[in-house]
């Protein structure tokens, strides 16, 4: 009995450490477990938000383009980097509808292109502290966004169309009118759907197939009157002060004009000032001419006007005179292979009147400077994540 109960005891006394150290191992297996679930969940959530600050980055690049285009660019370093804190708030914005994605977006110029070329350095947050930069490169691509055979500048107009002979046409075309392959603008292009719904409500049924270009069809019946949301009237004013510090331009005071006027020609294009605040050419006026057509007041077409060319109308300047200073009429017989842009409340086309969009017309002439005086638009040339 005692040898029996010795080697009892001395069972027991061998299995209770196995015991523990049973426990003790299912423990440490169980901890291991846990940290290895936490460290999995952690890895998983910052590789998640991570994703989601990479994404936060993306979209303020692609917002900070967005920006750029909008406003018009025709001197990257001029037109963007020095005005980046209007064009684009510095403080953090976030995703719409996700306001726990954030970023900034900050931007720069080539040094060996400043005009054309540049990078944006976009930061994006996300939960978990998570942060992503990228960098992404830009340089000024084909004609920019808001062109049109006619571009409205004003938020609001009060569009009027008289007659059926005038044709608006967004198709490309070359200097003498001939169809082009190359971009396809809109036949107006307009800055807000409130603009673009008046100007289609101004159209009657025999005037909707005589604007052609992006986004027109026949059936249904569709003109081509198109949101670009392009530069504003302030963007076009800038755009214009710029244009008029080139030593080469050409100013002329005449509010009547009567006879045969010439404003270069595409052998010797020109930038033509008309300072005064109503310019009619009068139905014996022919005038013709290449380059570049500021107006600073109303302008109105009774007698000949042949040009190519942008021409650029700006009659809601205009502070004194009587209310058709806002308006640009073309009544008489026109042509006009370029663009005209406009930021005038009333607009009235009728007469025989031809306006086509000319991508080749718009950069006749070049600034001593480099870049160009017809915005263009940014494109993305390079993408990688900086690390």
């Amino acid at each position: 009995m005692n040898s029996l109960t010795v080697l009892g005891k001395n069972q027991i006394g061998f299995a209770l450490p196995s015991t523990l150290m049973l426990l003790l191992l299912l423990v440490t297996m169980g901890a291991a477990a846990a940290l290895y679930a936490g460290l999995e969940f952690r890895s998983m959530n910052h590789f998640q938000t991570g994703n989601q600050a990479l994404y936060a980055a993306e979209a303020g690049a692609l917002r900070a383009v967005n920006a750029m285009n909008q406003s018009g660019v025709t001197h990257f370093a001029n037109d963007v980097v020095t005005r980046w804190s209007t064009l684009f708030a510095p403080s953090l914005q976030s995703l719409a509808g996700y306001p726990q994605f954030t970023f900034t977006a900050e931007v720069e110029a080539d040094p060996t292109n400043p005009a054309d070329r540049g990078w944006i350095t976009a930061t994006g947050w996300a939960p978990y502290n998570a942060r992503r930069i990228v960098r992404i490169g830009v340089r000024r691509g084909p004609i920019g966004r808001g062109i049109g055979a006619i571009y409205l500048a004003a938020d609001s107009v009060t569009p009027r169309f008289s007659g059926n002979a005038f044709d608006i046409d967004g198709n490309n075309h070359d200097p003498y009118g001939n169809l082009v392959a190359g971009t396809v603008a809109p036949g107006i292009a307009t800055r807000n759907d409130n603009v673009s719904t008046a100007v289609k409500s101004a159209l009657n049924t025999q005037q909707k197939d005589n604007v052609r270009g992006a986004e027109f069809s026949l059936d249904p019946l569709n003109p081509s009157v198109v949101t670009t949301g392009g530069p504003d009237w302030s963007d076009l004013n800038r755009i214009v002060n710029t244009i008029l510090t080139d030593p080469r331009v050409v100013r002329d005071s005449r509010s009547r004009i009567n006879g045969n006027v010439t404003f270069g020609t595409l052998q010797s294009p020109q930038i033509t000032y008309m300072t005064a605040s109503d310019v009619t050419i009068h139905a014996n006026g022919n005038a013709s001419g290449a380059g570049i057509l500021i107006v600073d007041g109303s302008l109105t077409i009774n007698g000949n006007l042949n040009f190519v060319g942008w021409i650029i109308v700006r009659g809601s300047t205009v502070i004194s005179g009587p209310s058709s200073d806002d308006e640009t009429s073309v009544l008489g017989n026109a042509t006009v292979m370029g663009s005209l842009w406009t930021a005038h409340m009333v607009i009235r086309v009728g007469g025989s009147a031809i306006v086509g969009f000319c991508e080749s017309c718009l950069n006749l002439v070049v600034p001593p400077s480099g870049g160009g005086y017809m915005p263009k638009a940014m494109m993305i040339t390079s993408w990688q994540e900086v690390l």
